[in-house]
């Protein structure tokens, strides 16, 4: 009941400003492309280098390692589904929403609600593992879903100011440079509004979609596939660093099965927004991903913890 009351108080609200944003979208209109690249540019390289500080780097090699070797291995899930699910999904799109979980908007909160400060290294760790593999290969892929050519989607890869972020805050974790306490505080509050302003944007495009039109069945088809494939990787990921490396404790190791019911990353849409590409089929997927892991997150939650 205690961890049913903490996701309630801690990751519901989120979805609120999912709701105001179809909201705001229906009556005004509004564009989200301001936030998306406030996002991109600002509030997130911030968060990076802020957690990256305070992480211990052979863990986030290790954590960070398993998240990246899950987001290149769900390619796989990921083409099958475009042959044989869904031919009509863009399959650049589809190895987005296969591949890059929502660990930063989503995880936090989930983590912050089942351990407090105490496991937020261990999320901190896999954020980064999800970032570096969302904002450079996520971003190449979701680049060449316009058409274009892959050096020019290359080239827009190092436009993304968030792996700069992540090589500038290792460095400075290696040279011991530590930040200001206040930092902290802005700290938390700057991840909330990335939070929520994710949710918003991700609100915004589901108020554009004519849900009417929405292949219910075939959507239903490529979630469950995304997360069954998600949870076996996952799982053997985990199984292996177990036998083999021992760096994780037993409760660090069922977090990390945990993430396998996150949803897809709200960057995803952010990135559709950003590039003016697929915004829509991104928004459905995002969101049907959301709406899914909201159930299928505490209930895992409550199976393993």
């Amino acid at each position: 009941m205690d961890l049913l009351q903490a996701l309630a108080t801690k990751v519901l609200p989120l979805y609120i400003f999912m709701l105001i944003g179809w909201g705001v979208n229906k009556k005004w209109g509004m564009d989200s492309r301001w936030i998306s690249k406030s996002l991109l540019f600002l509030f997130i390289p911030f968060l990076i280098i802020e957690n990256l500080l305070k992480a211990d780097l052979q863990e986030t090699a290790v954590i960070g390692s398993i998240i990246f070797i899950l987001a290149l291995a769900m390619n796989i899930p990921a083409i099958i589904c475009k042959k044989i699910v869904h031919k009509d999904f863009d399959g650049n799109l589809l190895k987005g929403a296969f591949s890059y979980y929502n660990i930063g908007w989503f995880g936090i909160p989930i983590v912050m609600a089942l351990f407090g400060e105490q496991q937020m290294p261990l999320i901190i760790s896999a954020y980064v593992g999800n970032a570096l593999y969302g904002d450079t290969i996520g971003f190449f892929l979701m680049s060449r879903t316009k058409g274009i050519s892959a050096k020019e989607a290359a080239l827009k890869v190092f436009k993304i100011p968030a792996i700069y972020a992540c090589a500038l805050a290792i460095g400075l974790n290696i040279a011991n440079v530590e930040l200001p306490k206040v930092m902290e505080e802005v700290a938390n509050v700057v991840s909330w509004i990335v939070s929520s302003l994710g949710m918003f944007i991700i609100g915004l495009t589901l108020g554009s979609i004519d849900f009417k039109k929405v292949a219910y069945a075939s959507l239903g088809k490529i979630m469950g596939l995304r997360y069954v494939a998600g949870a076996l990787v996952l799982l053997l990921l985990v199984l292996l660093e177990k036998n083999f490396i021992t760096v994780l404790d037993e409760e660090q190791r069922m977090l990390m099965i945990l993430m396998a019911s996150f949803p897809i990353a709200a960057n995803l849409v952010v990135f559709a927004s950003f590039l003016e590409t697929e915004e829509e089929d991104a928004a459905v997927l995002v969101g049907a991903s959301s709406i899914i892991s909201l159930i299928l997150t505490p209930a895992l939650s409550l199976l393993l913890f």
